[in-house]
């Protein structure tokens, strides 16, 4: 579920990016659609949006794929409402935007190493067998997921990011080829290095470890979405805005924060043969 504020925004910014990709200035754009460049910037902001029935032509001018076609379509003739209803897909096309937008990104992970820290064998050997995906949807999530790291480290400015992850996805490394724990290890170490990533590892009880969850938050960017939280349950997805909420779920992730244990320290502590 997308509340409104995040909708406008995934638009607004969809749009921008593409325009970029497209190698448009807001002028150029502006003639292709037959508008001032004014009318351009105002989209961009948010501040107003195109018509439904110009995402075709949209898609056309700016090389949309099918797929985001598709999803500009949709929120588009959902702008009214206060919330869409959707699918995994979109919330994970949603979550890619604002890894490139936030300026502060803290993500936790109870049972499972977090998608921008994997390595493709991980993603076979993990999360493909737990969702029992067929091949080809797992190649096409791996494909998604690789497109993020890369992504996200390829930005001008990298927001600053928070891995927080459950001590039962370290111990079940054990479980996995010793060259896949290796590469893993080695590419979570390379990550924590990074002087915008912190990853840490969480064995102490808090109330808010079972449940995944990541908030998203301006920071200096000028393009970020609102605050929100991601989470995921059972029977589904959530992205959060209502600010009571959010503060919930930015207050546990503090706490469980303060709990965490350094990553390389952790595994000098408690998994020595994870980085033989």
């Amino acid at each position: 579920m997308i509340r409104a504020r995040l909708m406008r925004w995934f638009v607004a910014v969809s749009l921008r990016d593409a325009r970029i990709a497209a190698g448009l200035t807001q002028a150029e754009a502006g003639q292709e659609f037959g508008c001032s460049s004014q009318t351009i910037y105002y989209w961009e902001k948010g501040e107003r949006h195109p018509k439904s029935s110009e995402v075709s032509q949209i898609a056309e001018t700016y090389h949309l794929t099918a797929e985001n076609k598709r999803y500009l379509k949709l929120v588009l003739e959902k702008k009214d409402s206060q919330r869409l209803e959707a699918d995994a897909r979109f919330h994970a096309m949603a979550l890619a935007k604002a890894e490139l937008h936030s300026g502060i990104i803290f993500k936790y992970e109870p049972h499972l190493v977090p998608g921008p820290l994997q390595t493709r064998y991980y993603h076979d050997l993990v999360p493909q067998a737990a969702e029992q995906l067929e091949l080809s949807e797992s190649e096409k999530g791996w494909k998604f997921k690789y497109g993020r790291r890369t992504a996200i480290r390829g930005r001008k400015n990298p927001p600053d990011i928070q891995y927080l992850i459950g001590d039962s996805a370290i111990y079940l490394l054990r479980t996995l080829p010793k060259s896949v724990q290796r590469e893993l290890v080695d590419q979570m170490l390379a990550d924590d290095e990074l002087p915008n990533v912190e990853v840490r590892v969480i064995a102490s009880f808090h109330t808010g470890r079972n449940t995944p969850f990541s908030v998203y938050k301006p920071g200096k960017s000028k393009t970020a979405p609102p605050t929100f939280v991601y989470s995921e349950i059972l029977h589904g997805s959530w992205c959060i805005e209502e600010d009571n909420l959010v503060a919930l779920y930015d207050d546990a992730g503090r706490a469980m924060w303060r709990l965490g244990i350094p990553l390389k320290e952790f595994l000098h502590e408690n998994c020595r043969d994870l980085l033989a």
